[in-house]
């Protein structure tokens, strides 16, 4: 990893650490949650938000009182809205999407669950996720939190990937090691 990858996985960290703090239950931490993923949604889906908020040239005061007053509109929670008021504040708005996902990461990792990335070229039918997830619990020893990916380039066949431990059966990766 290069020191900026580093650095900015760092900063990701804290900011969702002092957002896990700063709440006072499960409770809240569950609508913190709900307004960050609906706040990310709204990012993604309008176009001319997300450039306003990502434009250099637009100073970071601005972006906090659109900010503001987008959150209040949707009626966030006063911790999210001030969290996102300070890291609009910082000029860290651009990083809320890896911020989230380390939020996500933490909160699972304080439950006890350990997040394992399956990818499929196709979905995988609710009797063979419950199979998967039943197995790997009980040889790994672990609470598990199943991300499913589909990626019709694998072509077919499973990879699945836990924490730093990728196991590649797909098809793709197969034929890619008989290449003449």
């Amino acid at each position: 990893m290069t020191k900026k990858t580093e650095n900015i996985n760092e900063i990701c960290r804290r900011y969702a650490n002092a957002l896990i703090m700063s709440s006072s239950d499960k409770k809240e931490l569950k609508m913190i949650t709900q307004n960050f993923d609906h706040f990310n949604k709204v990012l993604k889906t309008s176009k001319d938000l997300s450039r306003y908020i990502k434009n250099p040239l637009i100073n970071s005061k601005k972006k906090s009182l659109i900010l503001k007053k987008i959150c209040k509109s949707f009626a966030y929670n006063l911790i999210f809205q001030g969290f996102i008021s300070v890291v609009t504040r910082h000029g860290k708005i651009n990083l809320q999407d890896k911020i989230l996902n380390e939020y996500k990461r933490i909160i699972d990792s304080k439950d006890g669950l350990t997040e394992i990335i399956v990818t499929t070229s196709e979905p995988l039918n609710k009797e063979v996720e419950k199979k998967l997830i039943k197995q790997l619990s009980e040889s790994l020893k672990l609470k598990i939190k199943l991300t499913k990916i589909i990626d019709k380039e694998i072509i077919g066949g499973i990879i699945i990937k836990i924490k730093s431990i990728m196991i590649d059966n797909s098809i793709k990766s197969k034929l890619t090691e008989f290449e003449i």
